[in-house]
């Protein structure tokens, strides 16, 4: 097995843990994440896969996670205090942010601060992009939905 063989089958249990870091490391498949939303019309219909979280017994610094889009889906204008980016990955889709539009596609980020309206409008071929905040955990964000007419 080569070098780099080698390094593709190491697991994140198998690093050592930095004597200050107060939690392990943390290896997520996003293919095991199930996919969470898509069913509430507040928010609209993207389905989320939440990849890194925090809790009382497993304190982290940051939340990641995918949102997934079918095409034409939407997540609805809202605002939360947290700041936010995105990540494209697969697909394409208009991100508003207070009241600006940009693409966002594969390769593309999107920096949100915090307590900017901002939502998102999947394209024909659908879209997914990864998220993340800077908090100990996404039940921390809460969201504000902008009301519709």
């Amino acid at each position: 097995m080569t070098h780099q063989a080698q390094a593709m089958t190491t697991t994140m249990a198998d690093l050592p843990t930095a004597a200050n870091s107060p939690t392990p490391p943390l290896c997520v498949d996003a293919a095991q994440v199930p996919l969470a939303g898509g069913t509430d019309p507040t928010y609209g219909e993207v389905r989320w896969r939440t990849l890194i979280n925090g809790s009382e017994q497993a304190p982290r610094d940051m939340v990641l996670g995918i949102a997934e889009f079918e095409a034409g889906h939407q997540l609805k204008p809202h605002r939360h205090a947290e700041a936010e980016w995105y990540l494209g990955l697969d697909g394409s889709g208009i991100v508003t942010l207070d009241g600006v539009e940009h693409e966002i596609r594969a390769g593309v980020a999107l920096y949100v601060p915090g307590n900017a309206e901002h939502g998102t409008v999947a394209g024909p071929e659908g879209l997914r992009f990864a998220y993340g905040f800077s908090c100990t955990s996404f039940e921390q964000v809460t969201y504000h939905f902008t009301a519709q007419p």
